[in-house]
């Protein structure tokens, strides 16, 4: 059977859509297409069109999985959007799934990537993102505070 690799070296890249799509619960699902002028429908998902760049996780054998997601176009709205993660709701990681996909209507991706929100960096001209494999919550301390543990993390 072909890999993915080989198939992406025979096929032209600009037929692939890549799609990103966020969830947190203070904002819900924030799904974008990247390189569309028109919304679309990936795996029964609207997706809304957004310029983005990705760098996708290295193919090295290397146990770490990360992945740069850089908006460079019309990023009012995603700063809206992953600003409204604030006060006691950054108790909550958030997720970023990531898909290749053949053509616009396709039910299931050819490859998808779940990652969490590392790092979120905002300049006047774009939005990168910085995701991996863990979530960073629970990186420097195994402890996961919560609301019901620590009361007192209400009033944040």
């Amino acid at each position: 059977m072909t890999s993915l690799r080989e198939w992406k070296e025979r096929r032209p890249a600009s037929d692939l859509k890549q799609t990103v799509e966020f969830y947190h619960p203070a904002f819900g699902y924030y799904r974008v297409v990247n390189n569309l002028f028109l919304p679309a429908s990936f795996g029964g998902n609207d997706y809304e069109p957004a310029r983005f760049s990705v760098t996708e996780p290295a193919q090295d054998g290397t146990v770490t999985i990360a992945m740069t997601i850089t908006f460079v176009a019309s990023t009012e709205h995603v700063r809206k959007t992953l600003k409204s993660w604030r006060g006691a709701s950054r108790m909550t990681a958030i997720s970023c799934k990531y898909g290749i996909w053949e053509a616009i209507g396709d039910l299931s991706a050819l490859k998808a990537y779940t990652l969490y929100v590392k790092d979120i960096s905002i300049d006047a001209n774009n939005v990168t993102i910085s995701s991996g494999m863990t979530n960073p919550l629970t990186l420097a301390n195994p402890i996961i505070y919560t609301t019901e543990n620590y009361p007192g993390l209400k009033n944040l």
